[in-house]
């Protein structure tokens, strides 16, 4: 039986960071900038790995494993593991717009994730037939993934 990587993802710049009260903002404002998360280390692999490229991130587990120490995929030497990705709702209500913004951006990006295959930077997933498009939504409308009522 295999096992369940969950893999999660993130906007642009917008990745957690986990900091203690003692941490000055500016220290944290900076790591932030240079953390590094499996989902972006989902790009470098697929810069780095011919043989991952045709999978999408979800699938990503099933040939290469996550190394947390050193925040990289590496090749899966031997046994299986399926990926999962974390749902993400299309509208959490939050008290400011933008965020609510962020939020369906996420989950457009989430849904993209589930066909687009071996990005290897956030424009890559907002790329069809060389056009890239502003919006993970538009790249919705324009793969035909989105219903309207028209």
């Amino acid at each position: 039986m295999a096992s369940c990587s969950q893999t999660n993802v993130h906007l642009h710049n917008e990745q957690s960071v986990l900091y203690d009260g003692d941490h000055d903002i500016e220290d944290v404002v900076m790591y932030k900038k240079e953390a590094y998360t499996m989902f972006l280390a989902w790009f470098e692999a697929n810069r780095q790995y011919v043989g991952g490229r045709d999978l999408t991130y979800a699938e990503f587990p099933t040939r290469f494993t996550y190394e947390k120490k050193d925040k990289q995929w590496q090749p899966r030497k031997l046994g299986y593991q399926i990926g999962r990705l974390h749902y993400t709702l299309p509208g959490i209500w939050e008290l400011y717009y933008m965020r609510i913004l962020l939020t369906v951006e996420l989950y457009y990006m989430r849904i993209l994730l589930t066909v687009k295959k071996g990005c290897m930077r956030y424009r890559c997933i907002k790329t069809i037939n060389g056009h890239t498009y502003d919006t993970f939504q538009e790249v919705h409308s324009a793969l035909g993934l989105l219903d309207d009522d028209k």
